[in-house]
Formats: structure tokens, C-alpha cells, sequence
């Protein structure tokens, strides 16, 4: 947080009543992980290997563009800044640092803004495999998400709408053509379009420009297409 020296006017110590009844305010980071926890009498350091934190929650100096919590063993910046973690595509409400003793911790915290929908899935795909079976083609078969569209060819021309929350994909009302094709696109299409009927979990494959659509019984893997 920025500009913490305000004058006294500037300055608002936020009732702990205030914040009774709200769930406790969370932020992580990595690079090395870690994650907080500010609940309605503690703060609450996790590391993913280290010695834990726990301390009594002081009254936060709030300033005008977030909050700054000061303790003898550790201190939570929190800054009201879009913030993307790096790993999963979310982006949350706030940047926020700690600093415990010399060393200095970046992470993200607060309300997630967007789950990963923007920069994880939209553009334009190439189907790599399908249930763990590659797939090779002469025309590449595709999958595309704009806004909240997802179309895609194998061999008919396929589209719909979809959601994308808390890392699982849904897609509604997807309709195509129905032209017959040859060397197995049909059956192949109609396979993919069975997959897409099922909610589907996102994470990254094994190279950055990967994606992995998944569920117990299906997978997809996507991987971005050239520009």
C-alpha cells in the first residue's frame, strides 16, 4: 500500500464489529507458497514449509487505497489493486505483500474478480487428444471461446454458450451441422460433443500454451493455436 504517511485526518481505524460477521479475509502467494488468514481476532501465516505465524489482529491503518495491518512479528499490506496470481488465471480484488522480518512476500487476496475465464481459456485451440487418444488430422480440429460463445470444427461446424466458474467449464445448447464426414470425423465429433455435455474441471497441461479439459471419465487437450 502506498502513501501510508497520510495525515491524521486521512485515517480510519475500521471497527472490529464491523467485519463480526464476514467470512475471514484470505491472500496467498508464491515463489514460495504461502497464505493468510485474517479472521475477526487473528492473523493467521502459512507457509508451505517454515514455521507458522499466528498473532492478535491489530486495528488496520486504512488508507485510501487499502489497509495496512502492523505487528511486532509480522505486516500485512493490503492494497486495493487487481492482482493475477500467476498459476491459475484468477485474477482477485487486491494485491497484498507481508513482510516477516527481512524478508518480503508477494501474493494476491480478496474476492476473486475473474476465475481464470479471460486469459486461461479464450482464443482459438487446437484438439491435441481426446480420452488420451491424439488426435491427427489433415485440417486441425478446433475449439474457440469469445466472450461466452465456444465454437470449434472437426469436421460439421459446432457452437454454443459456456460458463466458466471456480475452474469448471459448462457449456449449454451446443448445435452443429450435419453433414456426414469421412476417415472417422464423425464418430470423433461425436465424441468431443459428449465430453462438452459434461462439466469439465481447467488446468494447465504440461507446456504453458496447454490446456487440459477434464473430468473421471473424459479429457480433452487443447493447445493455443498460432496466431
Amino acid at each position: 500500500m502506498k502513501a501510508l504517511l497520510l495525515a491524521p485526518a486521512l485515517l480510519l481505524a475500521l471497527p472490529a464489529a464491523a467485519q463480526s460477521d464476514r467470512e475471514p479475509y484470505r491472500a496467498a502467494g508464491t515463489e514460495p507458497f504461502w497464505s493468510l488468514t485474517i479472521d475477526d481476532s487473528t492473523i493467521q501465516y502459512h507457509p508451505a514449509s517454515g514455521q507458522r505465524i499466528s498473532v492478535t489482529k491489530p486495528r488496520p491503518i486504512v488508507g485510501i487505497n487499502g489497509e495496512l495491518y502492523q505487528t511486532q512479528r509480522i505486516t500485512v499490506d493490503i492494497t486495493h489493486a487487481q492482482c493475477s496470481d500467476g498459476m491459475s488465471d484468477r485474477v482477485y480484488a487486491d494485491t497484498v505483500r507481508l513482510r516477516i522480518g527481512r524478508w518480503t512476500y508477494s501474493g494476491c487476496g480478496g474476492r476473486i474478480i475473474e476465475d481464470g475465464a479471460p486469459n486461461g481459456l479464450a482464443g482459438s485451440w487446437r484438439i491435441q487428444a481426446l480420452n488420451g487418444r491424439p488426435v491427427r488430422l489433415a485440417r486441425p480440429a478446433t475449439l474457440t471461446f469469445t466472450g461466452d460463445r465456444v465454437s470449434g470444427r472437426i469436421c460439421n461446424g459446432f457452437g454454443g454458450s459456456y460458463r466458466f466458474e471456480r475452474g469448471t467449464l459448462t457449456t449449454r445448447a451446443i448445435v452443429g451441422t450435419k453433414m456426414a464426414c469421412m476417415g472417422g470425423r464423425t464418430e470423433l465429433e461425436s465424441a468431443l460433443l459428449a465430453v462438452l455435455s459434461t462439466p469439465l474441471k481447467v488446468s494447465r497441461g504440461n507446456r504453458a500454451d496447454t490446456l487440459v479439459l477434464s473430468n473421471a471419465r473424459s479429457s480433452v487437450a487443447l493447445r493455443r493455436a498460432s496466431q
